[in-house]
């Protein structure tokens, strides 16, 4: 079991390694500003909420950004094909993170647990976009 767990990471592409790292790297300068600052900072959960939704909207532009760029270089087939991996990839992002806001039990934190969510998994795929060949 062992042998097949190191090469499964053998395999890991180096950015799924520095995943964690690499996402934290992307969050944008104002939203430290934000969560930093005023009613954020004192904790105040609407502000903590409203915080959470505009950096989701920010990484959001940044992977249409590289849709954009990836989408220009490719042929007709594989364009489809990345359309077709894009549009089971937000499914999948969506389910995960509706669950994750769920969690909260539909308490005032769940628009920031969504958000969060929705801006790490964004994040990801920018950055597996980015290294798309």
């Amino acid at each position: 079991m062992r042998i097949l767990l190191i090469a499964a990471l053998a395999l890991t592409s180096v950015s799924a390694w520095a995943a964690p790292d690499a996402v934290q790297k992307r969050y944008s300068k104002d939203f430290d500003r934000c969560v930093n600052t005023g009613d954020a900072a004192e904790g105040v959960q609407s502000a903590m909420n409203d915080c959470a939704g505009q950096e989701y909207s920010r990484q959001d532009a940044r992977l249409n950004q590289a849709w954009v760029m990836v989408m220009r270089r490719l042929g007709p087939a594989k364009k489809a094909s990345l359309r077709t991996s894009q549009r089971a990839w937000l499914k999948t992002r969506d389910r995960k993170c509706l669950a994750e806001r769920d969690i909260s039990g539909g308490g005032s934190i769940a628009p920031m647990m969504y958000y969060g969510c929705m801006t790490d998994e964004t994040i990801k795929r920018t950055l597996w976009l980015e290294q798309y060949r």
